[in-house]
């Protein structure tokens, strides 16, 4: 019978990798990886008691949660030039704020890397208590409002922190996750505008495309016409606000017993977006049932003029719904 090729993308998968008791130390015989993450080998396994305090428990593309043991997480992330990432970078930032009251977040954070590494490794506290999500659906209407006024008032500490325009608190571009639906890998993401003029520009071929598209036309005048249409009508992006960009159940950590929030994680997608951009955000990104959560707070904290919903940017992702590309 003919042997099938070695998977070595994946070789945990290949039935010849599993332990052999004749093959184990036998001349010439060389060991297989059973476990493509963490390198384990069928030697290993055979001769070793070892039970691994790390484990991997969530990943993204490609980076990865490690747990190290019950009180610490490794992150481990290429270097794309955007490390150490927003997480590391708005955190640090905030850290060193002054009489933060309403900005709970994990214990310490450490970056384990130079900026010249191929790889990032940080190292972070495991935040205290269970992601809301596990508790929300369970709650009394006290008890969520509760979390509810302690997001509000983490909400109008954060948007206090201000900037002149679109960025990340150390000064670099933010991936357009708002018009340009960002989803491929960061270094071909397209970028929002320092302010509305640059941000339009920055979309203004893919979106001249769908209005091509769209009206059936290669006219430049009526091309046009449309595009500067769709500017007027988008809304001020003014004051740019401190804006987490992910808060759904899964980002926010409270304790089981008497619902306070001990941390606010994931800080990935962070900056000084316009001052609607975090409603938006939620709108876009809520698929575990938080919107019953960010709604009401929104509500508390944004103005009657909110340009959330498709009234506003929906014209826009109609024209030219795949910009990022």
């Amino acid at each position: 019978m003919e042997c099938p090729a070695e998977d070595f993308q994946h070789p945990e998968k290949n039935k010849w990798a599993h332990i052999k008791d004749h093959e184990i130390g036998a001349p010439g015989s060389k060991p297989h990886e059973l476990c493509w993450i963490c390198g384990w080998t069928n030697y290993q396994q055979y001769f070793s008691t070892y039970v691994s305090r790390v484990k991997v428990f969530h990943n993204r593309d490609n980076t990865a949660l490690w747990n190290l043991g019950p009180k610490l997480i490794l992150k481990d992330a290429p270097n794309d030039g955007y490390s150490p990432g927003n997480d590391y970078i708005t955190q640090k930032f905030l850290r060193a704020q002054p009489n933060l009251k309403n900005i709970p977040l994990v214990k310490k954070m450490e970056l384990l890397s130079e900026p010249t590494d191929k790889t990032q490794f940080v190292v972070m506290s495991r935040a205290e208590g269970k992601p809301l999500g596990d508790l929300w659906f369970g709650l009394s209407q006290d008890q969520k409002d509760h979390v509810r006024d302690q997001l509000v008032a983490f909400l109008r500490e954060l948007r206090q922190f201000t900037a002149s325009g679109a960025q990340t608190v150390d000064g670099g571009p933010l991936d357009d996750l708002l018009v340009a639906n960002c989803s491929v890998v960061k270094p071909k993401c397209l970028k929002i505008g320092f302010n509305n003029d640059e941000w339009f520009e920055n979309f203004s071929t893919e979106v001249k495309l769908g209005i091509a598209l769209q009206l059936k036309t290669k006219d430049p005048e009526k091309i046009d016409a449309r595009f500067q249409e769709l500017k007027s009508n988008f809304p001020k992006s003014e004051p740019y606000v401190l804006t987490h960009g992910d808060l759904t159940f899964g980002n926010i950590m409270v304790k089981e017993d008497d619902l306070t929030i001990t941390a606010i994680i994931d800080w990935e997608y962070a900056g000084y977006y316009p001052w609607w951009a975090e409603r938006w955000l939620c709108l876009k990104q809520n698929r575990d049932g938080s919107h019953e959560l960010t709604e009401s707070v929104f509500e508390r904290t944004s103005s009657s003029q909110d340009p959330t919903g498709d009234r506003c940017l929906g014209p826009l992702h109609q024209t030219a719904p795949r910009v990022s590309e």
